[in-house]
């Protein structure tokens, strides 16, 4: 039943949440930490590729909600916040949201949730698989990053397409999925963040 699955992808996104912030409040190597988010992502990445909206919801925190940013340069003043509930309503939500403006045209972004997310959200080229960014300078991204002016506690993982040769990899794409830890403790996506070559 979905109710049994939903019951389940909860409980292990608060095993994780909390084998995490237990990482963080010992003495461990970064790299466990590090470790510890990328499974968190490993899960989550396969859950916005197939619109499994409902599971994504549990990964999101009931207070805070996720963020959610067209290009690197996370606008907490314009970008779109979703609380859980939204989000587990995304498959049947046909209401059209304003989440930006273009880069280089400047007109708006009005799109349903099912037109954003291949757009800004997942791959835009199938044939190119997500690969974790461990390199940033593999990523030629001319936008300002306030990440860590946004979310000063937060962790993210970054997921790139590296773009092809025809276009002198300027069609690359990266997603970054950000997470806060919660007063309990726990760790919830807090931001998904599409990031590509703007004009």
């Amino acid at each position: 039943m979905l109710s049994d699955q939903l019951l389940a992808a909860q409980e292990q996104n608060n095993a994780l949440s909390t084998q995490i912030a237990s990482l963080e409040s010992t003495s461990c190597p970064l790299e466990l930490v590090k470790d510890a988010f990328e499974s968190l992502t490993a899960e989550i990445l396969p859950l916005l590729q197939s619109q499994d909206f409902a599971v994504l919801a549990t990964f999101i925190s009931p207070e805070l909600g996720t963020r959610i940013s067209p290009y690197g340069y996370v606008n907490v003043d314009k970008d779109l916040v979703f609380t859980r509930e939204q989000v587990a309503a995304f498959r049947s939500n046909q209401g059209i949201y304003r989440w930006g403006v273009q880069a280089g045209s400047g007109m708006d972004i009005n799109l349903t949730v099912a037109e954003y997310r291949p757009e800004y959200a997942t791959n835009q080229t199938p044939a190119q698989e997500w690969g974790l960014l461990l390199d940033p300078s593999r990523k030629a991204s001319n936008t300002i990053d306030y990440f860590a002016e946004v979310y000063p506690d937060g962790h993210y993982v970054e997921y790139l397409q590296p773009g092809t040769e025809a276009y002198g990899y300027l069609d690359w794409q990266s997603l970054r999925l950000g997470f806060q830890q919660s007063g309990e403790g726990a760790y919830y996506l807090s931001a998904i963040i599409h990031d590509e070559w703007t004009p």
